[in-house]
């Protein structure tokens, strides 16, 4: 089964994010920043990458090309997850297909997991 990779600095928002996808009986798997989460692309099959903007040192959308670049990656759907609402146009410029405003609605996650997950 593929799995949801969640790049977030916050290990809280995974639980949170698995606890709401629960009822939809996939997987979540959490990366921190970006060679996290190339090491878990590598590791896992992944159906979906939730990405966070803000993590810590790094920029979400400034590692969204790296991430792009993984051989595991490159055709999976990426979705903004986000409490930095002010950049959801530089979001879908830079190819994510959803984006995912924090704080969020459990049913609006669910929602765009089910249109965009690659199984």
């Amino acid at each position: 089964m593929k799995q949801i990779l969640v790049i977030d600095d916050e290990p809280g928002i995974a639980n949170l994010v698995s606890w709401c996808l629960d009822p939809l009986g996939v997987g979540v798997v959490l990366a921190s920043g970006l060679e996290s989460a190339l090491e878990v692309a590598r590791e896992q099959e992944i159906g979906l990458v939730l990405l966070d903007f803000d993590l810590g040192g790094e920029d979400g959308m400034e590692i969204l090309p790296r991430l792009r670049e993984a051989p595991n990656l490159r055709t999976v759907p990426f979705v903004a997850f986000t409490a930095h609402d002010s950049r959801r146009q530089e979001a879908f410029a830079g190819g994510v297909v959803s984006f995912i405003g924090r704080p969020f609605a459990s049913a609006d996650l669910r929602t765009t997991v089910e249109l965009h997950l690659v199984r």
